[in-house]
């Protein structure tokens, strides 16, 4: 059945089918990977009505006029094909509709990307303003950006547009509260996609954590929704950058240097999972002692992830997960960020080093970046406290990349740069 089965009821934000079954909605804006391959499903799974904001208009018609997509889960053994529905599309830039729709919804999401946020905000703003105007509930909203601080950003970017409305007013009126995506969804493979450019592949894994302590409305009942508040949510987003977001790319650029395509090529050669799970190790080691958490759950976690790359199903290349590498090589990113961490606890951080040189690597074959523009890079980046100390180790491992991905001598690297602990 498509969307033109589901009526709303009385504009309480509530829908029903012909047999009274009464829903919850969401507006979701941005229809893309993250939108469709993982937010959508976790909401219809849960009884939601899905309206999605999007600007591409082949793609905002066909979810209208079907009101359902196919959404594919694929593993290296098997593949499920489910319907997820009922859900409707409407142009993100016919404002009028969109703040008609976020003024029945129980809850909006936010999957766009950065460059796309101004542009949400303007939407959002409107349709906050409309909602305490007509007296209606805070909205939450959230967050499903792979943005550190992105509560923050969009909290900037509202009051920027919402300049008669004070701080405690606009905290009170809407919840921004700030996800995890760990869902791996590499772009849409044109000979299994076909002629329906709304199917969506994913992997099995389908949990987001999510900053429940932002939230201003009413308790959000979605199996895979996680709300952890035994730790700050703070820790969930380091743990994405500075272990999932870290091994993978280390993986992408090691696995080019070896001569994979695909992820799960590169995580299948023994010499670069080693190196790659090594330095995820070193950057959970760090995280537990941040954040006091347990170790053993993040090396789990760990080997957890290690097994998901491996996914030859998704069909991840390590050019599309490798991409962008000045912004990946940036201070506080995945790379520098994650090795900067490890020197606040005095850990070594010989592998993280090999993941930052692996980046650096990159940058120089990649970016038209010299040595000297590196150097000068990294010295802004990283504090003389971190970088000092390995500085000759970092260009010892970019100048043995350069000569390709040898085992034998990252380890030799590693043995030389290594100091006994002084654990008795």
């Amino acid at each position: 059945m498509g969307a033109r089965g589901w009526v709303s009821v009385n504009g309480t934000g509530k829908n029903r089918e012909g047999d009274g079954v009464v829903m919850q909605k969401a507006v979701v804006f941005g229809a893309g990977a993250v939108g469709r391959g993982f937010i959508g499903q976790l909401l219809s799974e849960a009884g939601w009505f899905v309206t999605f904001l999007d600007v591409q208009p082949d793609l905002v018609k066909h979810l209208a006029m079907e009101g359902s997509y196919p959404h594919v889960t694929v593993t290296n053994d098997d593949s499920e094909r489910t319907l997820i529905r009922p859900v409707t599309a409407i142009d993100a830039r016919d404002t009028g509709a969109a703040c008609a729709a976020l003024l029945e919804a129980d809850l909006a999401v936010s999957c766009v990307g950065a460059r796309v946020l101004p542009a949400v905000a303007d939407t959002l703003a409107t349709a906050v303003s409309s909602r305490i105007a007509a007296g209606l509930a805070p909205l939450d909203v959230l967050l499903a950006e792979n943005l550190h601080g992105a509560s923050t950003v969009m909290r900037g970017l509202l009051s920027d547009r919402l300049p008669d409305l004070g701080s405690d007013e606009l905290d009170a009126a809407v919840g921004l509260m700030e996800t995890s995506i760990g869902r791996m969804i590499p772009a849409p493979d044109p000979s299994r996609v076909g002629s329906d450019l709304t199917a969506v592949f994913v992997e099995p894994y389908k949990m987001l954590p999510y900053d429940d302590t932002a939230r201003r409305g009413a308790l959000i009942d979605v199996p895979g929704l996680v709300a952890d508040t035994s730790v700050p949510f703070a820790f969930y987003g380091d743990r994405k950058l500075y272990v999932h977001n870290l091994g993978h790319c280390m993986t992408a650029y090691l696995g080019e240097v070896a001569g994979a395509t695909t992820i799960a090529e590169a995580i299948a050669i023994p010499a670069v999972r080693y190196f790659v799970r090594s330095a995820m190790v070193e950057s959970a080691v760090a995280l537990a002692s941040t954040y006091s958490v347990s170790l053993v759950d993040l090396l789990a976690h760990v080997d957890d992830l290690l097994h998901r790359f491996g996914n030859r199903a998704l069909g991840d290349t390590v050019a599309r997960v490798g991409r962008e590498p000045l912004r990946k090589l940036a201070a506080h990113d995945r790379l520098l960020g994650a090795l900067d961490l490890a020197a606040a606890y005095g850990l070594p951080g010989h592998h993280l080093s090999l993941a930052v040189a692996a980046g650096a690597h990159r940058v120089l074959r990649t970016e038209g970046w010299d040595e000297h523009q590196l150097w000068s890079h990294l010295e802004v980046s990283l504090a003389d406290s971190v970088l000092e100390p390995r500085r000759q180790l970092l260009a010892s491992q970019i100048d043995a990349l350069k000569r390709g991905f040898d085992y034998n001598a990252q380890i030799a690297l590693i043995e030389k740069a290594y100091e006994p602990s002084h654990i008795v």
